[in-house]
């Protein structure tokens, strides 16, 4: 099943703010990424992958991952 950076945000009990200061982006930032994720970097979409133990595949790609994170 897929999910949002929202959804990933909220299951992850973090707030837009503490995302964004984890990932080392301004607050507006990571607010424009969960309305727009194809605006992400590639680093920065693997380092929110990671932080939310969330697969690239289902958070990007509106797919489950086959590979393992």
């Amino acid at each position: 099943m897929a999910i949002t950076l929202k959804r990933a945000r909220l299951l992850s009990e973090m707030t837009q703010v503490e995302t964004a200061r984890k990932l080392g982006v301004h607050r507006q930032t990571y607010m424009r990424w969960e309305k727009n994720p194809d605006e992400i970097p590639v680093g920065k979409a693997k380092e929110v992958s990671i932080l939310f133990d969330v697969g690239v595949d289902e958070l990007f790609f509106n797919r489950e991952s086959t590979l393992s994170r």
